[in-house]
């Protein structure tokens, strides 16, 4: 059987010759070769590799970061650290991270396949006197480590409780066409019992912290589609928009639950765009969602996604813009000619504008001045039950 293994290593000659030391065996395919640590994250998700070599120092925060990022868009790959770094800080920060095994840059082909071999099976590899590092880290873990760990699996079974039927509540926002007054749409939302409600963002970013954010996401969607199976037979337009990290949007899972409703009903709400690799990566998700039939909204414009140019080359049916954007359209100028611009772009594009967090009437005659065709915000519906 073929093992799996992606590669990342920025350095050109030791990523071209780990390539060709898998290429030249039987038993390891190279699945992807990268050179920094969230183009290991993304072609993992992809991917799903048996296997990952990492390089500790590369760029994009390191073998560290692409660990930690492995870990929840790909549960099931190794990790095995490859560098040049010796030190007892880089060898133990990666084994805390996941890795299966740590090798120095300079070990033999036959170390090298002997590690990877190791890791297929989920057993540790470490180069020759990296051991005395595990036994020094040991002999030093006093009482409060032992406490900060297990207070740490405390929270992370805390957490996963969450994963349980019960322990949470889908609640639908509204967003109306503002010039009729009509709703146009829910989107999903979630409310986790015991926790007040502007925590909700905490819960999901402390999961995807310790590797449950992906679950956690994954699990919240298929309530809220569950609950609005009723609204299809209340009326025949209405949609439900459905948060997606880059992560869970990797998922096959995501689209297979999604397909419960029909796809001219969902609307998938590409949150974080910032992490994709590129926006090819981005732009290939998308035509993913479009495949099924189902529509794509690009959260947060105006508040760091680049541009009106990448507009065109993902192709959203629905753009939203930023409360930030949003907040101060009627006292600053400068907001309102950016949002007018956007909406007259969005027009010409043949894209629906939702306006996010519109909380005063002011807000409300600006956005209905410029033309934007929908809204949501405390001014005109809070999260809720589905009306009846």
């Amino acid at each position: 059987m073929t093992t799996t293994v992606l590669v990342a290593d920025d350095a050109d000659a030791t990523r071209d010759g780990l390539v060709e030391l898998l290429g030249d065996t039987a038993e390891f395919l190279c699945v992807a070769a990268v050179g920094d640590a969230r183009a290991a994250v993304t072609q993992a998700a992809r991917c799903q590799p048996d296997i990952a070599v990492l390089d500790v120092m590369m760029p994009g925060g390191g073998g560290l970061a692409a660990a930690l990022g492995i870990r929840e868009v790909s549960p099931r790959t190794h990790v095995l650290a490859y560098s040049a770094a010796a030190d007892r800080s880089s060898v133990v920060q990666m084994l805390r991270s996941g890795a299966r095994g740590y090798l120095v840059k300079g070990s033999s082909a036959d170390e090298l396949l002997k590690g990877l071999r190791r890791c297929a099976t989920g057993a540790s590899a470490l180069s020759e006197g990296l051991s005395d590092h595990l036994v020094a880290e040991m002999g030093e873990l006093g009482r409060a480590e032992r406490a900060f760990s297990a207070a740490a699996t405390a929270r992370y079974q805390q957490l996963a409780q969450l994963l349980r039927p019960g322990t949470s509540t889908p609640a639908y926002q509204p967003i109306f066409r503002l010039a009729t007054g009509e709703v146009a749409g829910y989107e999903a939302l979630t409310r986790f019992d015991g926790q007040p409600d502007g925590s909700t963002e905490d819960v999901f970013r402390e999961a995807h912290q310790i590797g449950l954010g992906v679950e956690l996401e994954l699990h919240t969607a298929s309530q809220a589609i569950a609950g609005f199976r009723p609204q299809l037979e209340c009326s025949s337009t209405t949609y439900l928009a459905v948060n997606a990290s880059p992560g869970l949007l990797y998922r096959p899972a995501l689209l297979e639950v999604l397909s419960v409703l029909p796809s001219e009903r969902v609307v998938v709400e590409i949150t974080e765009q910032e992490k994709f690799d590129s926006y090819d990566q981005l732009r290939e998700t998308v035509n993913l969602v479009h495949e099924r039939g189902m529509r794509v909204a690009i959260d947060d414009m105006g508040s760091g996604f680049a541009g009106l140019q990448r507009l065109v080359d993902v192709g959203p049916e629905i753009v939203k813009l930023d409360r930030v954007l949003t907040a101060r359209l009627d006292t600053d100028p400068a907001r309102r000619a950016l949002a007018t611009a956007m909406h007259h772009f969005a027009v010409e594009m043949g894209i629906t504008v939702v306006a996010e967090g519109i909380e005063r009437e002011v807000q409300l005659k600006v956005l209905r001045d410029i033309g934007v065709e929908c809204g949501q915000g405390y001014l005109l519906g809070r999260p809720g039950p589905l009306p009846n």
